[in-house]
């Protein structure tokens, strides 16, 4: 297995799992051009893409979906509130109700060598979901945009090998900073963002610390890798991911 963050922050959201013959995308926030070059950076082919699990349809995470299922052919995934929330959406990128596999949560989507399932998030982006893609090597865990945490998401990172954890805003920087107040309640709300301190006691109450760890989705303006990194001083596998960067090919 091969795995990378392609990219993540609001600039665009992308990560990449391959099983040397298959490559699944969580999210799809990059042009085609963008999504070509970073896979070339971490040596996967692009011609082995061949499905896309959306976490919910703001166009950071969802802009690129369109042009994956046009021009390389690859199945689109997302939850059925997704769709039925979201379908004009859907619709501006080309992509009619057909063209889209749609799962209820609970459903287990199994193909090559993965196992996904898919768990609730709680955002402003109806139908919002994480994933636990499970390989014969390895299992993965994916969290991003939401205000709060489950039970169920906690005993799910439980059982993960691989975590990706948003860790999207500190919380002085937020609520002294610029934003007007509207945008910071909705940040720090139950539909919003996690912030560094949610994403430490999530991965506490997971015993996640000491496993490998990815701190995703961080604020360009509330936010700083410096910040985030003395939450976990003394814990080399935890990386923070620098907001537009790419991290990969990790082999397992």
């Amino acid at each position: 297995m091969r795995y990378a963050v392609l990219t993540s922050g609001s600039c665009g959201n992308c990560y990449a799992f391959f099983d040397g013959e298959r490559t699944i995308l969580v999210d799809a926030g990059l042009t085609l051009t963008g999504l070509r070059r970073r896979l070339e950076d971490v040596g996967i082919p692009i011609d082995t893409v061949s499905d896309v699990f959306v976490t919910h349809m703001h166009p950071d995470h969802s802009k690129g979906l369109g042009v994956l299922y046009r021009r390389i052919g690859a199945r689109i995934h997302a939850s059925r509130a997704c769709m039925e929330s979201d379908e004009s959406i859907f619709n501006r990128l080309g992509l009619k109700r057909d063209d889209v596999d749609v799962f209820d949560f609970g459903d287990r989507i199994e193909g090559g060598g993965f196992a996904i399932t898919p768990f609730r998030t709680s955002h402003d982006s109806a139908g919002s979901a994480g994933y636990h893609m499970v390989t014969p090597s390895v299992s993965f865990f994916l969290m991003t945009d939401t205000g709060l945490f489950s039970d169920e998401s906690v005993e799910i990172a439980s059982t993960s090998d691989v975590l990706f954890v948003e860790s999207n805003y500190d919380e002085a920087m937020l609520e002294n900073g610029g934003y007007p107040a509207f945008l910071k309640r909705r940040i720090d709300g139950p539909r919003g963002h996690m912030s560094n301190a949610q994403a430490r006691d999530f991965l506490q109450k997971a015993g996640a610390l000491d496993r490998q760890v990815f701190l995703i989705h961080l604020s360009d303006n509330n936010n700083t890798v410096e910040a985030v990194r003395r939450l976990y001083e003394g814990l080399p596998s935890v990386t923070v991911c620098e907001r537009g960067r790419t991290y990969g090919g990790y082999d397992v």
